[in-house]
């Protein structure tokens, strides 16, 4: 970043804040706003009266009280479905499609906003509607995101029931299964959960990295083959990561995932 470019003292101090948390010593911080030392000192001073940073004995800067307090109260001000709502908006305008965000709550997952399609059917979801991970485009993604002690301690608590013929109910068919959608970075329900309902879901990652949501998108069998629903793969990715970014999601959050192998 150059200083040739003319901030404002706000912008300035916005910044060296971000340079701050992300970098502890003083020459990175320099380097990473592009400002002179001096100014870059002047405005550490002043965070740190106020408690936006922190510096040990040694030189490092670190995130101040301050700025700590003030990130809790955002986390707990978070409203997911008023974040994803207008990204639903956007998915199902360009597809016609019903979309649905869901959350994780322990083995198990539940709709928490959803957006009806243009189609002349109705999908019957609503939010508060609790949904099994194994059958569910949106549990896939879910599951995924386990550590294997996480999913170690799914197997042996959660049954496999049989929702349709085509549900996986083997869990070494189900490893397989999400070890594939690490690597496609979406998944599928292939009438897995209801007669006749093709669903493809893409993970949501929170400002931690983790997965704790997952979006989807449904149709009708008859009318999308399980290949015809697989194209549909890049706009929702698209939707899901747009959602993860206003979560506050790093930017390696999804590469990491992609690598995550389960034993």
């Amino acid at each position: 970043m150059s200083e040739r470019r003319q901030y404002a003292a706000s912008d300035k101090t916005l910044i060296v804040l971000q340079a701050a948390i992300k970098y502890e010593r003083f020459t990175e911080i320099v380097s990473a706003t592009g400002f002179a030392k001096a100014t870059v000192h002047r405005i550490l001073k002043s965070l740190l009266e106020f408690g936006f940073v922190a510096v040990s004995e040694s030189g490092e800067y670190f995130a101040g009280p301050a700025s700590l307090q003030l990130a809790g109260e955002a986390f707990r001000n978070i409203d997911i479905s008023k974040i994803a709502a207008p990204h639903l908006k956007v998915l199902s305008a360009k597809m016609g499609y019903t979309a649905h965000v869901g959350a994780l709550n322990q083995f198990e997952a539940i709709y928490i906003t959803k957006q009806s399609g243009s189609t002349p059917y109705s999908i019957p979801s609503g939010v508060g509607q609790r949904m099994f991970l194994h059958s569910t485009a949106i549990g896939k993604c879910l599951l995924s995101g386990f550590d294997s002690e996480a999913l170690a301690d799914y197997f042996s608590i959660a049954e496999l029931a049989p929702k349709t013929p085509n549900t996986i109910i083997d869990s070494t068919k189900l490893r397989e299964t999400l070890a594939q959608v690490r690597l496609d970075g979406y998944s599928v329900d292939d009438e897995e959960n209801v007669p006749g309902i093709r669903c493809i879901g893409a993970p949501i990652f929170d400002h931690s990295g983790n997965i704790s949501h997952a979006i989807s998108m449904t149709s009708l069998a008859l009318e999308n083959s399980i290949e015809e629903v697989r194209e549909f793969a890049p706009v929702i990715t698209d939707i899901a990561s747009a959602i993860s970014e206003d979560l506050g999601s790093p930017k390696m959050a999804r590469a990491e995932w992609s690598r995550r192998k389960l034993t």
